[in-house]
């Protein structure tokens, strides 16, 4: 053979090899980067999974603040409510779109709104340097108000859109609770007063308001009744501990949270009927707080609360803000006792400390004040 020829086969030879190595280098090492990528794209994919979901979710975040006393307005279409941090009030469609100001006045050391049954009135409480807030009533429909009278506890609206407050008068050291026109005028006396704090609620559908100490797990609750035009006063509720109310919208039935003990811890939820009897303990572990009535006085939705740090008191760490619970949510049939979730746990994606419960007006949604960030959400139901 030629010694040309002998260049060429060794040539070609040394190529072929070459295109042996590169292709089993383009099958086996290149495939391995891109087999390797496979995980970071799934993770990739797992990550933001949870933000469609959370924009899909059942529950949603519908202010962009934190706020104060959300409601229903009158016509069920829009909600009212004041922001936390500059006590300004709006109003906003269901899904927190279409916002505008109702006010525009920046309120300092605003602490807590009362809405009246209209949704048109409010009556404004601040935080003062003295033992009492002060409370001021504001009349949206006639844009103007009045500052009450001073050394008043608290004040809630009845159900003729007249107030209900606690007076404490400074010279005598009597405590009354009384019933006024909103700004305070034509008061009338209902009964004396022998605590300082205490919680007041006017019974539906009668001519009473109740009234009973502030819960506390080492003190015995005792809430009482009395007629608003006078008469003798009737016990409704007694020998529980750190006992809080929430009556029925038709003031049939008392919902009834409290401890199991005095100075305990395990949360009990109960009802009874609107003279205190008939008491039914129900086997949930939460609040009074936590909960709404329907407007067929039959279900009762409720947040249950979770993640309760142990060796707390309750209900007195939780109303002192000493901690945040963790809900999941669910619904009960008080005939029956009947108790499923409304959302499933796989579905909750942040934690929800859930206060200030109320449903929209075909019970097709329930919102809340998440403690945790103070946001107003949404959920379907």
């Amino acid at each position: 053979m030629s010694i040309p020829k002998r260049i060429f086969l060794s040539s070609s030879i040394a190529l072929a090899v070459i295109l042996l190595f590169w292709g089993i280098y383009a099958l086996s090492f290149k495939k391995a980067p891109a087999e390797k990528s496979a995980p970071a794209d799934n993770t990739q994919t797992d990550v933001p999974a949870v933000a469609p979901a959370a924009k899909d979710s059942q529950i949603v975040s519908v202010s962009d603040e934190a706020v104060l006393a959300p409601i229903l307005s009158a016509d069920g279409n829009s909600i009212k409510y004041y922001s936390k941090s500059t006590g300004k009030a709006y109003q906003m469609d269901l899904d927190g779109t279409n916002k505008k100001v109702l006010s525009d006045k920046e309120l300092i050391d605003l602490s807590d709104i009362a809405w009246s049954p209209d949704k048109a009135k409010v009556i404004s409480e601040f935080s003062a340097a003295t033992d009492h807030p002060k409370f001021f009533f504001y009349d949206y429909s006639q844009n103007k108000g009045v500052q009450l009278k001073n050394n008043l506890d608290n004040v809630v609206w009845a159900q003729d859109n007249k107030i209900f407050y606690k007076y404490f008068d400074a010279k005598t050291k009597e405590r009354t609770l009384n019933v006024a026109d909103p700004d305070g005028s034509n008061w009338k006396k209902i009964t004396d007063i022998s605590l300082r704090d205490i919680s007041i609620a006017p019974i539906p559908k009668t001519g009473l308001v109740s009234f009973w100490n502030k819960p506390d797990s080492f003190t015995e609750t005792l809430m009482q009744s009395a007629p608003v035009l006078g008469g003798e006063r009737k016990d409704i509720s007694k020998g529980k501990f750190g006992t809080d109310y929430l009556w029925s919208m038709d003031g049939n039935n008392l919902l009834e949270s409290s401890v199991d003990k005095q100075g305990g811890s395990k949360l009990q939820l109960g009802i009874a009927n609107s003279l205190g009897g008939e008491y039914k303990n129900l086997g949930i572990p939460t609040l009074a707080s936590k909960c709404v009535w329907s407007k067929t006085n039959k279900i009762i939705y409720y947040a249950l609360p979770g993640s309760i740090p142990d060796g707390t008191i309750l209900p007195n760490d939780y109303i002192n803000n000493k901690f945040n619970t963790s809900d999941t949510f669910w619904k009960v049939d008080i005939a029956t006792g009947e108790k499923s979730r409304i959302i499933d746990l796989a579905k909750i994606n942040t934690a929800y400390d859930a206060a200030n419960l109320f449903l929209n007006s075909d019970e097709s949604s329930l919102f809340f004040i998440n403690k945790i960030d103070g946001k107003l959400y949404k959920m379907s139901l």
